[in-house]
């Protein structure tokens, strides 16, 4: 028998400006029946490139059943003009039918108070010709400590950043004539990020067999942190993945996640994942940020929010030792203000970026011939476009930029300027690279 779902659209509008209104709205259920509804509708009276998140709630059995949309076939942001959202109905509501449905759209300006996650289901492994993406408001079903949970292995998580509006301190919680790496820059687009740091088990579905990590002990793996694995072996390339997108190899883990989900999946710029690791505290005193937040403020002491020097039973471990030592399992301590988990601690992570031996300032200001320019928020660089390579460090390519610290480190010692060089010449699963992991990043295109 069939199972018809009848649609009758109404409309509400919040956003910053009463002349913004929502017009136009429909919705239509695929056919034949999958759970998908079509809602469309036109955004009018904002301003060109301006992003709103967008707010699906229903009513049914004359107003009595109220449902609220919690997950989305695509991302759940519109702008000015004609709009599409896919409400994954059955997902929220399983088995539910409805002969009078009604749907309520709601428009707010995007902002770093709406999480908006994106969820790619890694489930079909290697063989799979396509990752399925979802979209939803709801943060991962996470018990903190637990291991082996969809979200660290068999789904991968990523939370939207809202760039900023304005310039922020880069690489330090202040910028200063004597800090070399530390400048005022700005971003001028939203991103995602990995809301935990990528796992062994994440990878192993990817690419079809184990990474040829430190820490191999096949009762704790799943869960704990992707390590020890050289740049290009993620890449397939040595160069700037940010920069370079075209360099990333088919055969590449990045290369593959790509393919199969069609999204722009990179590894972060070193301004994106600074931004990320410091959860949203924006200091009262001089308008920087510092690290690291939890619920809108800085703890004091930082070693019961990461795996550190402070509580790990040993800072050489072994490559078959349980999450006493070494790394732990990703999300066993408390998220930042962002509701990413182990931006300090566990191991440090991989940027794109080169590092450059007489500084990013003095980079910046040679590149774009202005010896002001990172000097003030007044006058950032904005959206950092990283080293080119022939003036990198090493023009090789082998050393990369990481930041945060990791098991090994004392939580003391985490602060924003917690960025290190990385060698990733070394061979992969060698005990040099134990403590450098990565979370993945994609930068969103208006």
């Amino acid at each position: 028998m069939k199972k018809l779902m009848i649609l009758a659209a109404t409309f509400a509008a919040l956003a910053a400006s009463a002349a913004v209104t929502i017009t136009d709205v429909s919705a239509r259920q695929r056919w034949p029946w999958n759970g998908l509804v079509d809602i469309d509708f036109t955004i009018s009276g904002a301003a060109a490139g301006e992003a709103f998140a967008i707010d699906i709630d229903a009513t049914a059995s004359a107003g009595t059943i109220p449902l609220n949309a919690k997950t989305y076939a695509v991302e759940p942001v519109a702008g000015v003009g004609t709009n599409r959202i896919v409400w994954d109905l059955a997902a929220d509501y399983p088995e539910f039918r409805a002969n009078d449905l009604r749907i309520s759209v709601t428009a707010t300006p995007i902002s770093s108070d709406k999480a908006i996650y994106m969820v790619i289901d890694l489930s079909g492994g290697s063989t799979a010709t396509k990752y399925p993406v979802r979209y939803t408001t709801q943060a991962p079903a996470h018990v903190q400590g637990a291991a082996n949970e969809p979200c660290q292995t068999t789904e991968l998580w990523m939370r939207r950043i809202v760039a900023p509006d304005f310039a922020f301190s880069v690489n330090s919680y202040t910028v200063s004539t004597t800090q070399k790496d530390s400048f005022y820059g700005k971003m001028t687009k939203d991103y995602y990020i990995g809301v935990f740091e990528l796992t062994q088990k994440q990878y192993q579905l990817v690419m079809g067999s184990w990474p040829n990590s430190w820490f191999t002990n096949e009762l704790y793996r799943a869960s704990r942190p992707l390590e020890a694995l050289k740049f290009n072996t993620l890449t397939g390339t040595r160069d700037d993945t940010q920069a370079s997108p075209s360099s990333i190899t088919a055969s590449s883990f990045l290369g593959k996640i790509r393919s199969k989900t069609g999204l722009p999946i990179n590894m972060p710029s070193n301004i994106q994942l600074n931004f990320a690791q410091r959860g949203g505290t924006r200091l009262q005193s001089d308008s920087a940020f510092y690290c690291y937040a939890v619920n809108g403020s800085i703890p004091s002491d930082k070693a019961p929010y990461c795996r550190c020097r402070d509580n790990v039973a040993t800072t050489s471990p072994e490559r078959d030792c349980d999450v006493n030592s070494g790394t732990a399992y990703v999300g066993s301590y408390p998220p930042n203000g962002y509701g990413l988990y182990d931006t300090i601690g566990n191991v440090r992570e991989y940027t794109a970026e080169y590092p450059y031996n007489q500084g990013y300032k003095a980079y910046y200001q040679a590149r774009f011939d202005d010896s002001t320019i990172g000097l003030s928020m007044e006058n950032p660089v904005v959206d950092p476009p990283g080293v080119l390579q022939s003036e990198a460090s090493t023009t090789t390519g082998w050393i990369r930029k990481s930041r945060d610290g990791a098991f090994n480190y004392l939580a003391s010692n985490f602060n924003l300027w917690t960025s290190e060089n990385i060698d990733s010449s070394n061979s992969d699963g060698s005990s040099n690279l134990k403590e450098v992991g990565l979370r993945l990043a994609f930068t969103c295109e208006e």
